[in-house]
C-alpha cells in the first residue's frame, strides 16, 4: 500500500502544479513507466483518486481532474517567461502568486510558471490553449502580430508585464513610466555633473531603447556631454564590469557620473570602479533605473529609481483575469510617479583628478577625467 500511496500523492502534485492543462492526465501505462511502479499499483492509485473525488475516469477510459464538488470555479493562472529569468522576474512571479491568493482562496485558484526559448515556443501555445489566463513576461522585442492575434483568439486572459503592448489591444502592467529618467538626471545636474555617460548591458528592446533614448534627450536640452557604452551579452552585471574595466585598462575618459540602464549594469560597473581604487560617489557617481530590491542593500547604496510595490498595480488585473468581467479602463497600467532613493552611490564631483589604470607592466596610463 505504500507505492498506492505514493503513486496517489504524485498524482495529486501533478493536479496541484496544473500539469494536466498542459497535457492532460497520461494513461496508466505512461503513468507507470514515469513513475517506475508497476500499472496495476498505479491503476488502484488512480481508483482510490476517483473514489476521493479528486479523479473521474470517462466511458472511453480517459481520465480527468473532476469538478468541485460544491460548484465553486476554480481558475488555473500561468506565468510565462524568458529562460533564464532575473531577479526582477522572480519578483513579478512572486508578487502575481501572492496577489492571486489574495483574490481567491489558495484552493480556488493555481498558478503554473512556463518558461520559453523564443515568441514562437510552443509552450506558448500550450499554456494559451490550457490555462483560463497568463502573465506573459515579453523579450526585449515587441510582440509580433501574429503572436497578438493569437492571444486575443485565445481564450485565456493574458495580461503583459513590464512592458507596454495597450496599442495592440493587450493590457499591460508596467512600472517604470517614460520619461521617469529624468529624475535621476536632474539629480545629477543638481550635484553639479556636466558629463554623464550611459552604460547599458542589456538586450536592446523597447525599454531600454526608450532609456538611452531619455539620456541622450537630456544631455542635448542640457548642454551635457556623454558617451553611450553599450555591451548586449547575456549576463548584464559581467558585461558592464568588462566594459568598465576596459574602458580604464585603455586609458579612455570616464565622466564624472555615470546613468546605467538597469540595477545589474550599475552592479558590474561599480566593481569595475571599485576594482582600480574609485571611489563610488565621490571619483565617479553611478546610478541605475530599478536596482530589483538590491540598491539599499549594497555595501555603496545604489541611487536608483525604484519599483513600487508590483502588488498595487496587479491586484486589478488579477481580479478581471479571473472573473468573467468586460476590461474596464484604460489598457496600460502603471505608477503615475516614482520614488527616487538617493544612495552613497552619487555625489558632488571633484574639481579634477588624475586617474592611474592598472596594468600588468610598471607604465601606468594616466586617465585624465573632465574638470569643472
Amino acid at each position: 500500500m505504500k507505492k498506492v500511496a505514493l503513486a496517489a500523492q504524485m498524482i495529486e502534485k501533478r493536479i496541484a502544479h496544473a500539469d494536466h492543462l498542459v497535457g492532460g492526465i497520461p494513461s496508466e501505462r505512461q503513468l507507470a513507466e514515469e513513475m517506475g511502479l508497476s500499472r496495476s499499483t498505479v491503476r488502484t492509485a488512480i481508483q482510490y483518486l476517483v473514489e476521493k473525488g479528486t479523479l473521474t475516469r470517462h466511458e472511453n477510459g480517459r481520465i480527468k481532474v473532476a469538478a468541485p464538488a460544491d460548484g465553486a470555479r476554480h481558475c488555473s493562472v500561468c506565468f510565462i517567461a524568458p529562460v533564464g529569468s532575473s531577479g526582477d522576474v522572480d519578483q513579478w512571479r512572486e508578487s502575481a502568486q501572492g496577489v492571486l491568493r489574495s483574490v481567491f482562496q489558495q484552493d480556488d485558484v493555481t498558478m503554473r510558471s512556463f518558461a520559453y526559448a523564443h515568441l514562437g515556443d510552443p509552450t506558448i501555445q500550450e499554456a494559451l490553449a490550457g490555462f483560463d489566463a497568463a502573465f506573459f513576461i515579453t523579450p526585449a522585442e515587441r510582440i509580433p502580430a501574429w503572436l497578438v492575434a493569437k492571444i486575443k483568439d485565445s481564450s485565456c486572459r493574458v495580461v503583459v508585464l513590464d512592458q507596454d503592448e495597450s496599442d495592440v489591444g493587450l493590457p499591460s502592467v508596467t512600472l517604470f513610466p517614460p520619461a521617469m529618467e529624468s529624475k535621476l538626471f536632474d539629480h545629477l545636474y543638481r550635484l553639479g555633473h556636466r558629463r554623464i555617460d550611459c552604460l547599458n548591458t542589456q538586450e536592446s528592446g523597447v525599454v531600454i531603447q526608450e532609456r538611452i533614448a531619455a539620456w541622450r534627450d537630456y544631455l542635448q536640452s542640457h548642454g551635457l556631454q556623454g558617451q553611450l557604452r553599450s555591451l548586449e551579452k547575456r549576463s548584464p552585471i559581467e558585461s558592464a564590469y568588462r566594459v568598465v574595466r576596459d574602458a580604464l585598462q585603455e586609458g579612455q575618459d570616464i565622466a564624472s557620473a555615470l546613468f546605467c540602464t538597469t540595477g545589474p549594469a550599475a552592479i558590474g560597473a561599480i566593481r569595475a570602479l571599485h576594482e582600480v581604487g574609485l571611489k563610488i560617489g565621490s571619483d565617479v557617481s553611478v546610478c541605475a533605473v530599478n536596482s530589483e530590491g538590491l540598491g539599499r542593500y549594497l555595501m555603496t547604496s545604489l541611487t536608483a529609481l525604484e519599483a513600487p510595490p508590483r502588488a498595487l498595480y496587479l491586484r486589478r488585473v488579477a481580479e478581471w483575469m479571473t472573473s468573467d468581467d468586460q476590461w474596464q479602463g484604460p489598457l496600460l497600467i502603471q505608477p503615475d510617479d516614482l520614488l527616487l532613493f538617493e544612495g552613497e552611490s552619487t555625489g558632488v564631483p571633484l574639481a579634477s583628478r588624475l586617474i592611474s589604470t592598472p596594468n600588468a607592466t610598471d607604465h601606468q596610463t594616466p586617465l585624465l577625467a573632465e574638470s569643472y
